[in-house]
């Protein structure tokens, strides 16, 4: 491509490389990257998300790096997929409302587990079925419009005679908790915290910010999330994207690859850069 860096040209690669279900599987196991293939000017009908962000993980067994490409459909199918230093996939997680995939593409290995909130868990680190993974990515409230509940807040601030204000968003009590905090009613969420159902303990939290000013959807490009119980901080700061883009159903629902081993995986609390994963073969 003449007058493209070289750099961008490869961010393209791994782009589209996370959006072409089909293509990923195949070309995984060879090492293949196909051609850049994305499109910052979707369809107005475009209902779906999709990034390329830039990682980095600490916790109890080190640092990493990594780059993650989502994909995402409301309200409740999306595609993660993890990038390592050698730039191709170290894991592709899917999840919908029938099923959730993880698929460990150099080691050639997969779980297909059911619509729990467990099967994210192990996988990611995150207690979260897909819809509040969703939430969670792209700073929404992890319930309706018409079930959450919006209060005004206030405390005295450090300057004599001044009150600070702020909006708290909150959701009905289930499995978990989940408040957030906006400036302005109906807002981006500056601030998100999810946590037991039952004991009230933190699991995470989470802080948003970057939003693009622009119009469309107003999506944060930074994503930090603190997992309290795991002691373990990730750092997402998108280098292309988020946009609204036409993403095809069929990438939520990838066909596993011939010679692939059934296994039971647990992968947190490592992630791409971090040593620890483990695999088990299926009975």
């Amino acid at each position: 491509m003449i007058g493209v860096p070289r750099s961008q040209q490869q961010r393209r690669r791994l782009f589209a490389f996370g959006l072409a279900a089909q293509v990923l599987l195949v070309c995984a196991c060879a090492g293949v990257h196909p051609a850049g293939t994305r499109n910052p000017y979707p369809s107005p009908a475009a209902r779906g998300y999709r990034a390329l962000f830039r990682g980095e993980s600490e916790g109890p067994k080190g640092k990493g790096r990594f780059r993650l490409a989502v994909a995402i459909l409301p309200p409740d199918r999306a595609r993660l997929e993890f990038f390592g230093p050698s730039g191709g996939p170290w894991l592709v997680v899917t999840a919908t409302p029938d099923t959730t995939l993880a698929l460990l593409p150099a080691q050639r290995v997969y779980e297909q587990a059911g619509p729990s909130a467990k099967a994210i868990e192990r996988f990611l680190g995150v207690p979260l079925e897909a819809r509040g993974l969703i939430a969670l990515l792209t700073g929404r409230p992890m319930c309706t419009e018409e079930s959450m509940r919006v209060e005004v807040m206030t405390r005295p601030a450090a300057t004599f005679g001044r009150t600070l204000s702020w909006y708290e968003v909150s959701c009905p009590p289930a499995d978990v908790r989940y408040q957030a905090r906006c400036e302005d009613r109906g807002g981006t969420l500056l601030s998100a915290t999810v946590s037991e159902g039952i004991s009230g303990a933190i699991i995470l939290e989470a802080d948003y910010g970057g939003y693009d000013k622009g119009l469309g959807p107003r999506w944060p490009r930074q994503v930090r999330l603190r997992l309290s119980g795991k002691a373990t901080l990730i750092q997402l700061s998108a280098v292309e994207g988020p946009w609204a883009s036409d993403v095809p159903e069929a990438i939520f629902t990838p066909e596993i690859p011939e010679g692939f081993e059934s296994t039971t995986l647990s992968l947190f609390p490592a992630g791409p850069g971090l040593p620890g994963a483990e695999s088990h073969p299926a009975n």
